[in-house]
């Protein structure tokens, strides 16, 4: 596992920066198109954060997965959705067993297709897995799959930073985020915690406005702290957790803002290391 010792970090910062200090500056032109794929990336960023990141828990207001089902038919998904996410938050359906459509449409008293519809807002959450011909299954991640996950979260997230500073984006939806991040906290309340901590890395991720690197780290992160919900909940942890973890989210934040973007990278990898041994020791099975 990789760590700044002063000494290194030192000699980081100087020799990137004066690198960094020879880069010619952009012309106007080049303003110009980093302006309209800043915009796009925040078209991209919306799109995306109204599907991964809503409040586990909350619903969407009636909105469906295909956006073009009746109001009745998107707020019965929503309601089944709703019934079976608490089931799974409550322990009534444990990590890795499996969801019998057939039993739970008789429970609810609906279509067994309504549950399947209901079933596939949770796989978008992460809440639920489903391989091709294969039943459906509360999700469960391994010790070794949340390392394997937080090693490539932080590569990712890295290269994020580094395009938000060589892209020269500004941050003040991060910033904000933040704030919100530390609000939540502050509330003491782990289900707003967790969602405003997903929303700070989903930002991170969108703001390079590069719809792959997006795409690949929301497949790692809604799954991941789909799960760490789960846990938190089944083991009626509160936000205690988070505390020490908003001052590195604030490194991040201050990383970026420096203007570098080999120490933004590297200090983004390093910080994720962090998360991932703070995870492990609170969670680790």
């Amino acid at each position: 596992m990789w760590f700044l010792d002063p000494a290194h970090w030192a000699f980081m910062v100087r020799s990137s920066n004066a690198e960094w200090s020879q880069r010619p500056r952009r012309d106007s032109a080049s303003e110009e198109v980093n302006l309209r794929r800043f915009e796009a990336g925040r078209r991209l960023a919306r799109s995306q954060m109204s599907t991964y990141s809503n409040i586990p828990g909350t619903s969407q207001n009636g909105t469906t997965a295909e956006g073009n089902a009746s109001p009745s038919t998107g707020l019965l998904k929503e309601s089944l959705a709703a019934q079976l996410r608490e089931a799974i938050l409550s322990g009534k359906l444990a990590p890795g067993e499996k969801i019998i459509e057939r039993r739970w449409a008789r429970e609810f008293g609906a279509a067994q297709v309504s549950v399947r519809e209901a079933l596939n807002i949770l796989i978008t959450e992460g809440f639920v897995t489903k391989g091709h011909g294969r039943s459906a299954r509360v999700l469960r991640l391994t010790d070794p799959a949340i390392i394997h996950t937080y090693q490539v979260r932080g590569a990712l997230e890295g290269l994020a930073a580094r395009l938000i500073v060589e892209q020269e984006l500004a941050i003040a939806d991060l910033e904000t985020a933040m704030v919100e991040l530390r609000r939540a906290v502050e509330t003491n309340e782990v289900r707003s915690v967790i969602d405003r901590v997903q929303r700070f890395h989903v930002c991170m991720l969108a703001k390079p406005g590069n719809p792959f690197l997006l795409e690949n780290g929301l497949r790692l992160i809604v799954p991941l702290y789909a799960f760490t919900l789960m846990r938190a909940l089944a083991k009626g942890l509160d936000a205690s957790p988070w505390v020490p973890q908003v001052a590195n989210h604030q490194r991040i934040v201050d990383a970026i803002r420096m203007g570098n973007p080999q120490i933004a990278e590297q200090v983004v990898i390093h910080v994720t290391n962090r998360f991932m041994e703070r995870y492990l020791e609170v969670w680790g099975d």
